[in-house]
């Protein structure tokens, strides 16, 4: 049983994430242990009032009550409330922006690099993301990047995996171990698997996943004239007309390799493509080595 006095029970803390400020002010600690988590590489000391303030509280009598801005909810279960709080945040993030643009993609560092996971909901880049990081690689973001049009660079919106039972069951399998945390599997942030930094960087690799599961996996190369058309059906209305948009995408596909991923079984297809990330970065490591070899 807690028992501080009811105004001592509530912890605030501030957080920026790319230019979008907001605090969070709970009374239930694994919440705030669950939030900390997830946006750690954001902190931001704050003598003015934020963009925005998030609320999660616990009530004896009606569960789990959450509010941010106009949207507001109450549930049974900590977990449900904590998800529906950070998808509303995310929302908020994404409209505070002036001119980035968002792109519904998975994101994974490689090197000084992203690779880019594109896909309709439900294609699978959650899972498949994570099966790349029991292979080597951080995962910064799960679902949402955002796009610099100028520069080009892509910054990772970091958010919960969403990961349902048989996607739990199938890692699993594959031979993910999941850290140990509040709310176990149904909240885990990419610092539970050691990201430390959500680092800008431009993206050298965009693959789409589409088409129904095969047999085995399939990895195709596709223009990026094409792979830009991919993109735009999986980014939302943002700051810049659709012309503009047009134009950021085609030169993001024109600085990378694109490919089209069919995916098969997961542990096959998360090899062939953690087989064509490291074929791709490969050469790279070859010329510095050679660079390094040369040195007087």
């Amino acid at each position: 049983m807690n028992l501080l006095p009811p105004e001592e029970r509530w912890t605030e803390d501030f957080f920026c994430v790319y230019g979008f400020a907001f605090r969070f002010r709970t009374n239930h600690p694994d919440a705030r242990h669950c939030w900390v988590r997830l946006y750690r590489q954001f902190p931001d000391s704050r003598t003015t009032e934020p963009a925005g303030a998030a609320v999660l509280e616990e009530t004896p009598a009606e569960g789990y009550h959450w509010m941010l801005a106009d949207k507001a909810g109450t549930t049974s279960d900590l977990c449900g409330a904590l998800l529906n709080l950070e998808a509303s945040l995310c929302e908020a993030i994404i409209r505070a922006q002036q001119c980035s643009i968002a792109v519904h993609a998975a994101t994974l560092l490689s090197g000084d690099s992203a690779v880019l996971i594109a896909g309709r909901s439900g294609a699978g880049k959650s899972t498949l993301s994570m099966a790349l990081a029991r292979r080597g690689l951080a995962v910064v973001s799960d679902d949402v990047t955002l796009v610099e049009p100028d520069t080009l660079k892509v910054l990772p919106i970091p958010r919960c995996f969403h990961l349902d039972e048989r996607s739990i069951a199938l890692l699993k399998s594959d031979g993910l171990q999941f850290p140990t945390a509040p709310l176990g599997p149904a909240f885990l942030a990419p610092s539970d698997f050691g990201v430390t930094a959500m680092p800008s960087c431009h993206a050298r690799l965009l693959v789409f996943i589409s088409g129904p599961r095969e047999e085995h996996p399939q990895l195709t190369p596709v223009s990026q004239a094409e792979m830009a058309a991919r993109l735009l059906q999986e980014t939302g209305q943002g700051p810049l007309n659709n012309s503009e948009t047009v134009g950021v995408l085609s030169r993001l596909a024109a600085g990378a390799s694109c490919y089209n991923l069919i995916p098969g079984p997961l542990a096959p297809t998360a090899d062939a493509l953690a087989e064509l990330i490291q074929r791709r970065d490969r050469p790279q490591e070859e010329r510095t080595a050679r660079q390094i070899a040369v040195m007087p």
